[in-house]
């Protein structure tokens, strides 16, 4: 096992001189990422002349230089290809600059602008407009193709023929930290599907909001024809063994895949809307679905979102709080509006005492996100009867019904 402070070899001359990040607790200050993740930087050395591919997190700078040092001096990196300009992948630059001044930066017209706003300077630069330009570095040769909206809008990706490695920056990437000596996700000691489930929270939280764009870019490489066998994204492993898999994965997410599961998400201050989760579950089952259901004062709301990729259905369950959603739900409705969660079927229910707007606001919330709302808000006055149980049973069969003949849900 390689030493996690060397760079790792992912074909002749190409090298990964990434950092792995565990301290930062929330990716873009907002989603948790207990398992860590990592920033991918790749060195392509070309017989004539040498780019690294995206760079990292500022505060990984001396490790990632170290790395890129150990196989060829900083100052002769001939030139920085920026794929996209969030500064996890960036805000290393400025310093790299200083150490190799002679570097002229790739990226495309949108990013300089974007360059310049982040780091105050306008350093030299080949700017990439189009899908026809090309940078020889000798016996390899990098082309670019316009990627706009994955997920910023000065988005590229570079395809290095040669050796068929797509690097695809945030594209296909997962919140994972890579673990000493490995890049490629054949050589990680962890089951496929816990890599699969790690790429599905990084698409929920980051990429839902793109999925028409992520669809295009794949259209895109389809057209080109572009072979790929190695499919280098900016977090978590490389693929090498599963490339066609990947794809393949990320274009149904991005379409709307659709298994007989409804995810219900809920609040409850004192456990009254939560004694409405066995008969909703009883509901779905005799319809033949199954449930995945998410405590939102409890579990992070991200997890909610990654279940529902692949939902077809959605119930949200909210106590009426001071004639408002219950907030950690109101939380959880506002980042389905941001990160464009719509086309499902969806209900509500929630506990209420002085009041009960909390059902007919969501629903109307939902409606408006481009939920199908199927039945009526059904709030509860205090703790559910078995009278309203019977109810909250009806409502889950229907919506289970309605979802999964709606959808041909599988």
């Amino acid at each position: 096992m390689t030493n996690s402070n060397k760079p790792l070899p992912i074909c002749p001359d190409v090298h990964w001189v990434g950092a792995n990040d565990t301290e930062t607790p929330l990716f873009e200050g907002l989603w948790s990422i207990p398992e860590g993740v990592s920033y991918n930087s790749y060195l392509v050395r070309g017989s004539e002349k040498t780019a690294l591919i995206d760079s990292v997190h500022e505060k990984k700078a001396q490790e990632h230089f170290d790395k890129i040092s150990s196989l060829t001096d900083l100052s002769k990196i001939d030139y920085l290809i920026i794929n996209h300009m969030e500064p996890d992948h960036t805000s290393a630059i400025p310093q790299l600059l200083k150490k190799a001044p002679n570097t002229k930066l790739v990226f495309t017209p949108i990013a300089q602008v974007i360059f310049k706003k982040f780091y105050g300077t306008n350093p030299d630069a080949v700017l990439v407009k189009g899908d026809d330009m090309k940078l020889s570095l000798g016996n390899k040769t990098l082309k670019f193709l316009q990627t706009p909206w994955l997920h910023w809008p000065e988005t590229m990706t570079t395809y290095l023929p040669e050796d068929k490695i797509l690097f695809c920056c945030d594209t296909f990437g997962s919140f994972k930290k890579l673990p000493d000596g490995a890049i490629l996700e054949s050589d990680i000691y962890m089951n496929k599907q816990n890599i699969c489930e790690c790429s599905q929270k990084y698409f929920a939280s980051v990429f839902n909001g793109q999925r028409d764009w992520v669809l295009k870019a794949i259209e895109k490489f389809d057209a080109l024809k572009l072979e790929v066998e190695v499919l280098a994204p900016s977090h978590g492993p490389v693929y090498t063994a599963s490339v066609e898999q990947t794809l393949r994965q990320w274009a149904d997410w991005s379409k709307g895949s659709c298994k007989k599961t409804v995810v219900i998400a809920y609040g409850s201050m004192y456990g009254m809307t939560a004694k409405c989760l066995g008969a909703l579950e009883e509901g779905v089952k005799e319809a033949g679905g199954t449930v995945q259901a998410f405590n939102l004062s409890e579990v992070d709301p991200v997890d909610a979102l990654t279940a529902l990729v692949e939902a077809p259905a959605l119930i949200v369950g909210a106590p009426t709080y001071e004639h408002e959603v219950f907030p950690k739900v109101a939380d959880f409705v506002n980042l389905l509006r941001v990160k464009k969660f719509s086309n499902r079927c969806a209900t509500t229910f929630g506990s209420f005492s002085g009041s009960g707007e909390a059902t007919r606001k969501l629903s109307a919330e939902l409606t408006e996100l481009g939920f199908e709302v199927v039945g009526k808000p059904l709030p509860g006055y205090g703790s559910p009867t078995e009278a309203d149980l019977e109810k909250v049973k009806e409502l889950g069969k229907s919506l289970a019904e309605r979802t999964f003949s709606k959808y041909n849900a599988v």
